[in-house]
Parts: structure tokens; sequence; C-alpha cells
């Protein structure tokens, strides 16, 4: 198969005009005003293809986008639903789609999708075998359309195959993009709040201080709003003359502040999973995993990053952790982790 060729496109660079009595997309970027609001939610991802690719590529799909995230239970990032061409009127304006099409088949999906994209594109997938086309705002407002497409059925599946995790990370990106919109589409808090800090961040105002040293290495916000969970952000840093921050260093300080800060927390050992992560321009250590308070019998799920900076000579520890018995904590820790990416140092 030849290289992979992923291309964002303007709008109209990608189609051309639909057929009568079918919507005709005209994709595009920025918000327009005349276009309504993309309905659905944001987790779910709607397909359109033909039996014999959804049978080949249904599995693979399913087993890439969505995959699972452990909480204290597993949570999907993705939901797939296989829509009948024959309701493309009552989808085509959902938030997320999938059209997956082999541009050599006469069958319904496959006629759609050669009758709407531009003889470019068409040429450009013939020569090269295969691509995959995402179009933001195609249809509605805050839309993510992606069109999968290869010269024949077996190309269109090696595509889905060899290149699932390529589309995983373009809707995981739009899902992170979505949270970050609806994050800071209110008040945050001015620089002047983090003066006493060597750092600052992009803090949500209905966010407040829980618990604070009086050195001011350590400070934790607290989001606590009805029917949603609660979200604590810590951040801790100390003075090193060298890197200290490894994976060890991370596990053993978190384990630490969890313990005086937070009550007597601790982190379930055989939950923890870590790895190196690039962290708002950093290079340094992750953590995920479930935490756990016998004193209040309580527990939920957690996430820390780490990094050491040369300019400054500290080590800095974010820390994140989500309680809410009643439901799902996946998109609290989406929150919370975008909101720590935002740290700057002074």
């Amino acid at each position: 198969m030849k290289k992979l060729i992923i291309i964002l496109f303007a709008a109209l660079s990608l189609l051309a005009c639909g057929d009568e009595g079918r919507p005709t997309p005209q994709g595009q970027k920025s918000i327009d005003p005349h276009k309504p609001m993309a309905w659905g939610k944001k987790h779910v991802i709607y397909v359109f293809a033909d039996d014999v690719v959804w049978q080949g590529a249904e599995k693979q799909l399913r087993r890439t986008l969505e995959r699972e995230y452990f909480t204290t239970e597993n949570e999907k990032f993705f939901e797939i639903k296989r829509v009948p061409f024959a309701d493309l009127e009552q989808f085509y304006k959902y938030n997320n789609l999938i059209f997956m099409g082999d541009i050599s088949s006469q069958t319904k999906v496959n006629e759609y999708i050669n009758s709407v994209i531009s003889p470019r594109i068409k040429a450009e997938v013939e020569e090269n075998v295969v691509g995959i086309y995402p179009v933001e705002n195609l249809w509605a407002n805050d839309q993510y359309v992606l069109f999968m497409l290869g010269s024949s059925t077996q190309k269109l599946l090696e595509l889905n195959y060899l290149h699932l995790n390529q589309t995983f990370e373009l809707f995981k990106a739009k899902l992170f993009e979505r949270f970050r919109s609806q994050l800071y589409a209110g008040d945050i808090y001015q620089r002047s709040t983090f003066r006493d800090f060597p750092w600052q961040l992009k803090l949500p105002q209905k966010y407040r201080v829980y618990k604070k040293d009086k050195a001011g290495n350590f400070v934790s916000y607290l989001a606590r709003l009805r029917d949603k969970p609660d979200r604590y952000i810590s951040v801790y840093y100390q003075a090193a003359e060298h890197d200290i921050v490894d994976k060890e260093w991370l596990i053993e300080k978190r384990a630490e502040l969890a313990w005086e800060y937070y009550d007597e927390d601790e982190y379930v050992e055989e939950n923890l999973r870590s790895r190196k992560y690039q962290f708002a321009g950093f290079s340094g250590w992750r953590i995920d995993g479930t935490w756990m308070n016998k004193k209040y019998t309580a527990g939920g799920a957690f996430q820390s990053f780490a990094f050491y900076d040369e300019e400054t000579q500290q080590a800095f520890l974010i820390d994140n952790s989500v309680y809410y018995p009643e439901g799902f904590k996946l998109d609290a820790l989406i929150e919370l982790e975008l909101i720590s990416e935002t740290i700057q140092l002074k």
C-alpha cells in the first residue's frame, strides 16, 4: 500500500454537488451562523458503510475507537453505531460521522460518496490507493466528518486495519477540543490569582481553593457542582539542583501528598499505570490509577503529571483526582487534564 495521505481541506475542496433531495456538503472549519449546531452525544460516532465493508471493518473499528480507559471501571472513549444509508437524512447533522467508501463500487453508500467528492479527490484516491479526509462543520457547526476512502474494498479494509490508531487520534483530538471550548466558555481566574506561585494556570472560576500549605509549595482546588463529579486539581513544586523526576519519584511524591493533604488518600497499587509523557512543553512522567480512603470508605480515579524545569531548577507535580460514586469519571478527568496542560512557569 502506498503511503497514506491525510488532508485537512478548506471549503469545497473535497466535495462537489450532491444528488437532488440529499444534503449537499459545504465543509469548512469556521463557524457558519446559517448552520445549526451538531446534534447527538460527543462520544458517539455514526458510521455509513455498505454491508461488505462493514462486515470486514466492524471488529477492528470497534476495537480501536471503542478503546477503554479504566477509572474505577472501564469507560469507553467512543461508541460506534452503524446507520443504514436510508437514514442519512436523519443523521447527517450529528456530531461525529464516518463515511467508508470503495470508490470503485456501485452500492448506495459508495454511489453517494462518489457523487459528493470532487474529481480531484477521486483522482488522489485512485493514485494513492487510499485516503483519509476529515472535514469540520460540514453540515452543522461543531461537526466532525471523516471520509475513509479506498480504490477497492480490499484497500479500504487495509486502510481501516493499518491506520485505525490515526482515526482514533483524530476523533480524540476533536473530543478534547470540544471539552476545551466548553470549559473556557466561562470566566477564568486572573493571573494575579497566582502571584504567590512560580506558575499559573488557566483555571475556571468554578474551582475554589481546597487545601494550601503555608510555604506555598502545594495548593489544591476543588470544583463541586450538583449531579457532577467532584474534581480536584493540585500543583506541587520543589527546588532541585538536578532532574529528580522519574517514575519512582512521581509515585512516591504523589502518595506522600495525597496522604497528607487529602486526609489519608492512598492509591491502589495493582491499578497503577505509568509512562513517559510530553506535558505542557516538558518531557516527564504520567501515572494513572485509582485512589481509596479507608478512613472515609471512599475512592475514585486520579492522574498525575511530573516534570523538571532546568531553567528554574524546580520539579513540578500536577495531580488530578475525581470522586463520583454515582457514575462515569472519564469526562471529568479529561477536563482536569486540559486545565493541567495550561500550566505556565514564570
